[in-house]
């Protein structure tokens, strides 16, 4: 169920203990914990740090401003660094933390002088905080002590222990690595001489000529040889080609223009020219000579000599194509032999080069190796003397003595809020759970029912007492409902449905119910009659209305209708001495009379808390069909379940339900 907004201070106001228990719990929590708070002074200090001092080894001493990438881990991972044992046992002892009596309760237990120191340490890791800002390279270390020029101290001193730590562990790493790299370069030397020796040796042996680069010179042949061979090949099968297309042109693909690019000729652009010119100075003197005149037998003879023309230089063409198809086949083939005898001698010497080829990598990779760890050897042994780590200090930490007061009332403060807050949400939290409605999906799962239509209608504020309580110019205290129409998809989809099951009955008796009075039903139902009178289909309506013998006027209440339909006075229905019925005819097509009879072919009778209501059981019994129309945004689940319950073994003629939804 949803709450409007102005409800919120009513649903307040009845729950008001809520809020003040709430508030009350949470100001003596916060109250305890402000007795028991011991105030603490914090110091910070920024410190910048190069990546370069993280590279193992260090980094390029010649080109110092060469930029190093960011290792976020090992950047990361300094924060525990910062806040190691080591680090922090080198700062307790130079303040003398040990006799500091913020960290007597930790001294007491110890035994010994190095438990002393352990406990201090352990104690002021609690109090100490490094965090890193953002991604950035600024790290900023925070101290937490009673005295706050102490607190400076203990800041300050982990970031001079820490940097100078840094600056030795670099060295350190530098040296250990020169003295590794020498020795393994001295070695990888004369491995180097050892492979290179070998290889020479081995082609001497075997007869392995190179040159340079581009390597042995048969690789070379037979890789040139396997070039030719590939474009030897396209050049056939391209020969091959066109002469498929020069055997299969004829004299009809001529006239008609289908000549192939490859195979155009001036010769034959000429011939065919002649010829299109011949047959249509045939076609012309057609027109006015008989077919045994001189001039169509000279025209024609001239016409065959052309065509003899045409097919011999066809015949040229087609030659002329086969030689050169055959010389490409011919190549090919030459190419074919001479790269198989050149390939049966490279596979002659194939164990031989492999061996060559292994021995060359061998080679390589141990010189490879011997360049990198010299030159490595050579930097390490700079990078001793050469310090080019840029971390520093950039903001020293200085006491900062401050009052808790504030503090403690802002705690204070934050706690009646957020019981304040706690309390509200606890206050509408309960009033949910009373108030709960199921929405339309639950609905239509509970029943079991399928559902016909959903309409839409704004919630009624007007019900709402805050609204009731401070009434709006021009607006009553009870809105009549929103009008819809028989034009209305809803509405059109409700007429068709009903027209679509109960068509085949006449008449067929439709009986409209709500678990409570809505004043919305009574036009929705009104609304359904005249979508059914627009589909053609005559009805007899009753509204609900106690049945009135005093000749009247019969009025449908709607506009649309007053002018439209034909209205008719019947008490043919169920319970017609008590019930008032109005039949409505639909408007008749061409050459039908507006007074022809028929039995009308819908019963609708209007039971949503109207005088109709009170014989609903009975009206039941007569009814073919049952359509619900719940409101989704008032009905609640006890009043759902009741509902359907009262149908009882008359559940099986409801059609489906009407959803009125927010």
């Amino acid at each position: 169920m949803d709450i409007d907004i102005f409800q919120l201070p009513g649903i307040l106001r009845r729950r008001l203990h809520y809020v003040i228990l709430t508030v009350i719990v949470c100001l003596a929590l916060a109250f305890v914990y402000v007795l028991r708070l011991t105030p603490l002074y914090t110091s910070s200090t920024e410190l910048l740090l190069d990546p370069k001092g993280l590279v193992t080894g260090g980094a390029d001493p010649v080109n110092a401003a060469t930029p190093v990438p960011q290792d976020q881990p090992a950047v990361d991972s300094q924060i525990y660094v910062m806040q190691s044992r080591a680090t922090l046992e080198e700062v307790a002892d130079k303040l003398n933390l040990v006799k500091d009596p913020f960290f007597a309760a930790a001294v007491k237990k110890a035994k010994n002088d190095r438990d002393r120191l352990m406990a201090v340490v352990t104690v002021l890791k609690a109090h100490v905080t490094i965090e890193r800002a953002g991604q950035s390279l600024v790290f900023s270390i925070s101290a937490e002590h009673p005295n706050a020029a102490t607190a400076a101290d203990i800041a300050n001193s982990i970031a001079t222990v820490y940097l100078r730590q840094l600056d030795e562990a670099r060295a350190s790493a530098a040296r250990r690595a020169s003295s590794s790299f020498q020795l393994q370069a001295s070695e990888l030397r004369d491995r180097v001489l050892r492979a290179e020796l070998a290889v020479e040796k081995f082609k001497a042996e075997n007869g392995l000529v190179s040159t340079g680069q581009q390597g042995l010179v048969i690789d070379q042949q037979v890789a040139g040889l396997n070039q030719q061979l590939i474009d030897a090949r396209a050049v056939e099968e391209r020969q091959r080609t066109i002469y498929e297309q020069a055997k299969k042109l004829t004299i009809e693909a001529i006239e008609s223009g289908a000549i192939p690019e490859v195979l155009q000729s001036t010769s034959i652009g000429l011939l065919r020219d002649r010829y299109v010119n011949l047959l249509d100075r045939r076609s012309q003197l057609a027109t006015s000579l008989g077919g045994n005149h001189p001039q169509i037998k000279a025209i024609n003879s001239q016409i065959a000599n052309m065509q003899n023309a045409i097919e011999q230089e066809l015949g040229r063409v087609r030659q002329s194509m086969k030689s050169s198809y055959e010389r490409a086949v011919a190549d090919t083939k030459a190419l074919t032999a001479q790269l198989e005898k050149m390939s049966a001698t490279s596979f002659d010497s194939s164990a031989a080069q492999i061996k060559m080829r292994q021995l060359e990598s061998e080679a390589d990779a141990v010189r490879t190796l011997y360049k990198a760890f010299l030159s490595r050897a050579e930097e390490l042994g700079q990078q001793q003397s050469v310090n080019t780590d840029n971390s520093r200090v950039i903001t020293a930490a200085v006491p900062m003595p401050k009052s808790s007061t504030v503090l403690k009332l802002m705690i204070l403060a934050a706690a009646s809020l957020f019981g304040s807050v706690l309390g509200s949400a606890l206050a509408v939290l309960r009033e949910l759970l009373v108030r709960q409605t199921p929405s339309a999906e639950t609905l239509s799962k509970r029943t079991g029912l399928p559902v016909l239509a959903r309409i839409r209608m704004p919630r009624r504020h007007a019900n709402a007492p805050l609204l009731r309580r401070f009434p709006f110019p021009g607006r009553s205290a009870e809105e009549p409902p929103l009008p819809l129409g028989e034009s209305h998809p809803a509405i059109r989809a409700l007429a068709g449905q009903l027209v679509e099951r109960l068509g085949t009955r006449a008449p067929a008796m439709v009986l409209f119910s709500t678990p409570k009075p809505m004043r919305e039903a009574t036009g929705i139902v009104a609304d359904t009659v005249q979508a059914l009178l627009d589909l053609g289909h005559d009805v007899l309506y009753a509204p609900g209305d106690l049945a009135d013998r005093s000749p009247r006027s019969t009025r449908f209440g709607r506009p649309s209708l007053r002018g439209a339909l034909e209205r008719e006075r019947e008490d043919s229905g169920p319970f017609g001495d008590l019930l008032r019925y109005d039949l409505f005819r639909a408007r008749r097509g061409t050459g039908r009379s507006m007074s022809e009879e028929g039995s009308h072919r819908f019963v609708i009778v209007n039971a949503c808390g109207t005088q109709a209501t009170d014989f609903l059981p009975s009206l039941m019994n007569h009814a073919d069909a049952l359509v619900p129309i719940i409101d989704a945004r008032e009905t609640t689940q006890d009043d759902l379940a009741a509902f359907v319950d009262s149908f009882g073994e008359r559940r099986s003629l409801v059609l489906g339900t009407v959803l009125v939804e927010a």
